[in-house]
């Protein structure tokens, strides 16, 4: 059960970089001189909340109601697999590019670890006790 429990909570590491990344991707292309730069805050948070609501309902139904879960995933995804993409993306884009990446992930990294937060948390307080094999007897 703990292996299990460990392999669940690496492949959402894993998908919550990825979800990081296409993000800093959207407000990349949407950061841009123009019009659309007055609502940029709206759309980060607009954004990190549809993010928040994924993340519960991956949590819901991947890991399920195990509190164990949550700095299984925290602490990989900040010391592993969020840096090590970040430094995968900014290899493979130009330069200009890569510093408004920069800018965004340093600008918009609390609210992304906020939306994650939230989406781990309520998704393990709404998941049923006790659908899963171990609580039945």
């Amino acid at each position: 059960m703990t292996m299990k429990l460990l392999l669940k909570t690496q492949v959402f590491s894993i998908i919550i970089a990825l979800f990081w990344i296409v993000y800093l991707n959207i407000l990349a292309v949407f950061d841009q001189p123009g019009p659309i730069l007055q609502y940029l805050n709206w759309f980060v948070y607009g954004f990190a909340g549809l993010l928040a609501i994924i993340y519960l309902l991956l949590t819901k139904y991947i890991i399920g109601h195990k509190w164990l879960a949550i700095p299984l995933v925290i602490v990989p995804y900040l010391v592993i697999y969020q840096p090590i993409l970040e430094r995968v993306l900014l290899s493979l884009v130009n330069k200009n590019y890569g510093m408004t990446i920069n800018f965004l992930s340093l600008s918009t990294g609390a609210t992304h670890l906020m939306a994650m937060l939230i989406g781990l948390v309520f998704g393990i307080i709404f998941s049923n006790r006790y659908s899963s094999k171990e609580y039945k007897q």
